[in-house]
């Protein structure tokens, strides 16, 4: 073994070590910034925010862009619309959709939702389009993001109107 593969060697292995005991310093920080995290929800702290159905509530404006993917390819799609929450788990909505330039005009659907104390929760659109959803607690804008195989999207919708 030459000098230079066998300070390599030391390196390479020095190097190694250094970033596993990097990974292993970033995932304990982790599991105690996660084990922290936990004992400040919702639960353990009574002024943290506190969210519901009934913090959805009016009409709100979304637009967003993705893609649909397949075993065939990918296809860009673009969408803008808006629905109305009824803070109750239901909702209307209106959208316009545009995938790979075939434009689907003002289409409209309902769907249900569910929000978690923590402001996290779920929506179901038309029975088949599955969301993740994170609410600000004001309830006055929310992100999704889509969550059904082959699709690739999220986005964010602001209130409009409370009522």
């Amino acid at each position: 073994m030459s000098h230079a593969t066998s300070s390599w060697n030391r390196f390479g292995r020095r190097t190694m070590t250094l970033a596993a005991a990097c990974a292993l310093g970033v995932s304990g920080t982790l599991a105690l910034t996660a084990s922290a995290a936990e004992t400040d929800s919702t639960e353990a702290n009574p002024t943290a925010p506190r969210c519901s159905t009934a913090t959805l509530k009016g009409l709100y404006l979304f637009s967003g862009d993705g893609w649909s993917v397949s075993a065939t390819g990918t296809t860009p799609m673009a969408f803008a619309g808006s629905e109305r929450f009824d803070g109750r788990g239901g909702v209307r909505g209106n959208v316009t959709f545009s995938q790979n330039g075939t434009i689907i005009p003002k289409s409209s659907y309902t769907s249900t939702y569910t929000i978690n104390p923590d402001c996290t929760g779920t929506q179901l659109v038309d029975g088949i389009g599955h969301y993740d959803i994170y609410v600000a607690p004001s309830g006055d804008s929310f992100t999704f993001i889509q969550t059904d195989p082959g699709s690739v999207t999220a986005t964010t919708e602001t209130r409009a109107t409370r009522a």
